[in-house]
C-alpha cells in the first residue's frame, strides 16, 4: 500500500475523524495528526443512541436525506453492507433489531469509540482539548496555528454545534472563517417542535400516536411513534423525523401538526365508543382523558400549529453547514489543492435511525480510500 501524502491533519476526532484515523493507521508509512476540541474524543458517538451508539442503518434510502441525489450517489459506491464488513473486520461486532438499526452487540457506545481508537500502527497521534483558531496554507503545505508540523493534506471533520450548550456554540468551527467556503445557516434538525395554543397540562404525558406534519393542505410526511409531551410542545423520535421534513420547507409558513391517537386502528369509531361509554377514560392516557373532558377535540386530529423547531442546543443534527457546491464526488474541496470535508460539516443530515452517523462513516471511508491509492 503506498500513498503519495505523509502528513495529513484531521480536524475533528467525531465519527467521521476517528472512522478516518482508524482506516489511515493501515498505512505505517502516513503520519495523522487528529485534532480534538474536548478532552475526551466520540462525544457525540457516545451519547448517539441513548449510549448504546445506533451507528448505521442497513436500509438506507436517500429519500430520508435533506440532499438525496449526493446521498444517491454516495451509495453507489458505499453502501451499509461495506461499513458493516469493515466493522467486522476491525472486530466489531453488531446486531440490527427489526428496523434494520444497526448497534454494537455490546450495547454500549463506548465500545464503538474503543474499537475506532484501537489505532493498526503508532502513526496516529490523537490531539485533544485542542481548539483551532487558524489555519493558513503556505505553499503546498497546511498550517494550523503554531504546530511546528506542516501537513500535506488537511482533512476537516469538526461537525457542527447542534447540542452544544448556548456557550460553546459561539466560536465553533471559528477557523473556517480562514476558508472561502460557501455555508448555509444551521438550524436545528432531529429536534422538538414548539406548538402554539399548547395546553401545559399535558406535560409529563407519552403516549403512541400517528403524527402528520402539513402545511396548509398538503401533507408533508406521516409516521407512527411514541410522542413525549412537554411544557411547551413535543418531542420524541417520531417528532424528531418530522422536524428534519419541516427544515426542508423552502418556508415554514403555515404548518402544523395533526396527531391520531387512535394509532392502532387509523378510522377507529369514536362515535361508536363513547355511545358506549361516558368519557374517554378507557381510551386515551389519563392526561389527555382530562384535557378531553374540559376541551372536547378529534381524537383523530388532535391539532396544534407548529412555532417552530427547539433551539440548536437541543438538536441531534444541524440542517446547513458548508454547501455540496463546494466538494466532487470524493469529498475533496474543488478548488483547494488536499483539502477534504467529511460528515455533519456538510449540509447534508439525515432521519433518526443511524442515517446520520452512516453518513460520516461513509464519507470517511470514500476519503480514506482516496488517501490510500
Amino acid at each position: 500500500m503506498s500513498c503519495k501524502h505523509k502528513h495529513i491533519a484531521i480536524v475533528g476526532a467525531g465519527a467521521s475523524g476517528l472512522f478516518l484515523a482508524k482506516k489511515l493507521s493501515e498505512a505505517p508509512n502516513l503520519e495523522v495528526s487528529v485534532f480534538e476540541k474536548n478532552r475526551q474524543v466520540g462525544a457525540k458517538l457516545r451519547a448517539s443512541g441513548g449510549g448504546k451508539a445506533n451507528i448505521f442503518n442497513r436500509d438506507i434510502r436517500p429519500e430520508h436525506y435533506n440532499q438525496p441525489a449526493f446521498v444517491s450517489d454516495l451509495l453507489s459506491r458505499y453502501t451499509p453492507e461495506q461499513l458493516e464488513n469493515q466493522f467486522a473486520a476491525w472486530g466489531l461486532v453488531t446486531v440490527a433489531d427489526e428496523e434494520g438499526r444497526v448497534y454494537p452487540a455490546s450495547q454500549f457506545s463506548q465500545t464503538v469509540v474503543d474499537v475506532l481508537t484501537d489505532f493498526a500502527s503508532d502513526n496516529i497521534h490523537l490531539k485533544t482539548e485542542h481548539n483551532i483558531q487558524h489555519i493558513v496554507k503556505e505553499g503546498d503545505k497546511w498550517i494550523i496555528d503554531d504546530e511546528p508540523e506542516k501537513f500535506d493534506v488537511l482533512v476537516l471533520a469538526s461537525g457542527s454545534p447542534a447540542g452544544m450548550i448556548p456557550k460553546n456554540q459561539r466560536g465553533y468551527n471559528g477557523y473556517l472563517q480562514d476558508f472561502s467556503l460557501k455555508t448555509n445557516p444551521l438550524q436545528s434538525s432531529l429536534a422538538g417542535f414548539l406548538l402554539e395554543n399548547y395546553p401545559k397540562s399535558l406535560s409529563g404525558c407519552r403516549t403512541k400516536a400517528i403524527v402528520s406534519l402539513f402545511q396548509d393542505k398538503k401533507l408533508i410526511h406521516k409516521e407512527f411513534g411514541e410522542i413525549t409531551f412537554k411544557d411547551d410542545g413535543v418531542s420524541g423520535i417520531v417528532i424528531m423525523n418530522l422536524s428534519a421534513y419541516y427544515r426542508r420547507l423552502s418556508s415554514t409558513h403555515d404548518c402544523r401538526l395533526e396527531i391520531n391517537l387512535t394509532y392502532w386502528d387509523e378510522n377507529f369509531d369514536i362515535s361508536a365508543y363513547l355511545r358506549n361509554n361516558q368519557n374517554v377514560t378507557g381510551l386515551l392516557h389519563p392526561k389527555l382523558a382530562a384535557f378531553y373532558q374540559q376541551h372536547p377535540f378529534d381524537i383523530h386530529r388532535l391539532t396544534f400549529p407548529i412555532a417552530d423547531t427547539y433551539s440548536l442546543d437541543t438538536a441531534q443534527v444541524a440542517h446547513g453547514g458548508i454547501d455540496l457546491s463546494e466538494i466532487d464526488y470524493r469529498f475533496k474541496v474543488k478548488n483547494v489543492q488536499n483539502l477534504y470535508l467529511l460528515g455533519e460539516i456538510l449540509d447534508v443530515d439525515g432521519v433518526c435511525g443511524g442515517y446520520n452517523l452512516f453518513f460520516a462513516f461513509a464519507s470517511a471511508a470514500v476519503v480514506g480510500a482516496e488517501l490510500l491509492r
